[in-house]
């Protein structure tokens, strides 16, 4: 059976989806899954074996007439058995339409329900997954999300680290921004930072530095001179640095997904526009502070030290 799955969203989003690849993949021996991403966060499937082929497609953009066409022609030319998709646009269902594709499912709504086969009203959370998956008849808890990291991506990490003398563990930051382009403040996580360095002396202290991370990695660096910089090339590459940290604290974000998928102890700063975490297969390794108010930089530097050194004692 070959099934098409179309994921709008970044890094994120598709990470909370690779749990239903996998339990299509486990019920259903033959199955072939590819996915439709948006260009920016194909390279996350690195960390996927699940998945055959990944095409790129702006799901955001105004996409030309010749773009609509070459998706459609793709969808046509690969024979999909089955397509999910988690987008409600007329353009997308009317393509999936015009593709030929038998089986149609997706979210209630719009035109999905004149032209796909069959819809389920649209829920928030991953919890929809699970409405989608049981229209092909799979059924169960859903799976943990689980990555592999390429054996590259380790390699380069563990001489990255070795250059910065992080061989024996610290604790990583993930300042962000969040998907939605907010950071939690700049002071805040010196205070935090500062009181890592008055609590451990000797564990080292790094920044997971990603391409969006701007102008507050170097004003952290200004502030703690002694803050490690980590800049990934790779999504493995930022696992492995996720993986081999004693504890990462950062906003919302695919980092906090791959501390969950690695069983890497974690602390989340939430928005209340920010989607909920799943706990992990040792369900004590991923706390997470949410804000009273809804805005991140309202959660105290005090709360997030009470979070971490309470779990700690």
């Amino acid at each position: 059976m070959r099934v098409l799955a179309l994921v709008p969203g970044e890094m994120e989003t598709q990470l909370s989806f690779f749990p239903v690849i996998s339990q299509i993949k486990q019920s259903f021996a033959n199955a072939e899954v590819s996915v439709v991403a948006s260009p920016g966060a194909t390279a996350i499937y690195q960390l996927s074996k699940g998945v055959a082929e990944v095409v790129p497609y702006n799901f955001a953009a105004s996409n030309s007439p010749a773009d609509w066409a070459n998706l459609l022609g793709i969808v046509r030319d690969r024979e999909f058995d089955v397509v999910l998709t988690l987008t409600q646009s007329w353009s997308i269902a009317l393509l999936l339409w015009l593709s030929g594709v038998p089986t149609r499912l997706g979210y209630g709504g719009a035109a999905n329900d004149l032209l796909l086969t069959a819809t389920v009203p649209h829920r928030a959370g991953t919890a929809a997954y699970s409405d989608l998956l049981g229209l092909i008849n799979v059924t169960g808890a859903p799976l943990a999300l689980s990555v592999n990291v390429p054996r590259s991506d380790l390699t380069a990490v563990e001489s990255m680290r070795q250059g910065a003398g992080l061989e024996n563990g610290y604790v990583l930051i993930y300042p962000g921004p969040t998907d939605r382009g907010i950071t939690y403040p700049t002071e805040s996580w010196v205070a935090i930072l500062k009181d890592f360095r008055q609590r451990q002396p000797d564990l080292p202290l790094a920044l997971l530095q990603t391409s969006e991370a701007g102008s507050q990695a170097a004003d952290l660096m200004s502030a703690m001179p002694e803050l490690k910089i980590l800049r990934p090339e790779t999504p493995g590459q930022t696992a492995a640095m996720v993986a081999a940290a004693n504890l990462l604290v950062g906003v919302a974000g695919y980092p906090l997904r791959l501390a969950n998928a690695l069983n890497v102890y974690a602390v989340g700063l939430l928005s209340d526009s920010d989607a909920a975490l799943p706990s992990g297969p040792e369900g004590d390794r991923l706390l997470t502070l949410t804000s009273a108010t809804g805005t991140l930089a309202d959660i105290a530097p005090d709360q997030v030290l009470k979070k971490i050194w309470s779990e700690d004692a």
